[in-house]
Formats: structure tokens, sequence, C-alpha cells
């Protein structure tokens, strides 16, 4: 399974630039990330921004760059995460994507992105 196909999967909303989350445990991405304990991979985090950019956008995106990524709490499978998202156009042809992922009442990361 793509990791598209995966981010869908885990997908409970996506409304106004706010995605809710909750992965199961069976992603490909959790089997080697600490086993004992999975945790969310921050490269899982910033393929979520950038998937969800693209539909707030509405249009596809790639990313071009990652201009700030603080990773504040780990989070796992089965956790309900919030996933809100804000966009604005910085020059020709990309996009300024702000996100926060937070997991109930804690701040798991904070990422600022370019896409094209």
């Amino acid at each position: 399974m793509t990791l598209a196909v995966e981010l869908q999967a885990a997908t409970l909303s996506f409304d106004d630039g706010t995605a809710l989350l909750r992965f199961s445990g069976s992603e490909e991405f959790f089997r080697g990330h600490f086993p004992d304990g999975p945790v969310l991979p921050a490269v899982v985090q910033v393929a979520a921004a950038v998937h969800f950019a693209g539909r707030l956008l509405g249009r596809e995106v790639r990313l071009a760059e990652v201009s700030r990524a603080k990773f504040m709490n780990p989070t796992g499978p089965g956790r309900e995460l919030e996933l809100t998202l804000g966009a604005e156009p910085v020059e020709e042809g990309r996009t300024r994507v702000k996100a926060v992922l937070r997991d109930g009442d804690k701040d798991v990361a904070e990422l600022t992105l370019r896409v094209v």
C-alpha cells in the first residue's frame, strides 16, 4: 500500500483546512519505527501536511522545501490526530503551507513548507 493510500485510509474527516486522522498501527511505516512502541515518523507527518495541502488548494502539489519543522511530542497508532493547515502564495508557482499536528491537547509538530 502506498503512503497516499494509507493517509486516505487514516482520514476520518477533512474540512476547511482541518484533517482528523487515526492510524491503525498496521501501516508499513510503523513496522520498523520502534516496533515495541510505534511512533509516527516525522517524514509521514510532513507527507500528511503535503497531502492535505493539495486537498486544501484543490490541486496536486509536491514538496519543494521544508522551511521549518519542530517536533515536540511523539504520537502513535490509535490516537485521533488533528492536522490544521493554512496556505498562502509566496512567489510564482509556490505556496507556503503552515501546519500544526495535535494529539489531544499536545502539539506534536509545527511545520512550515513550500509546495509547488
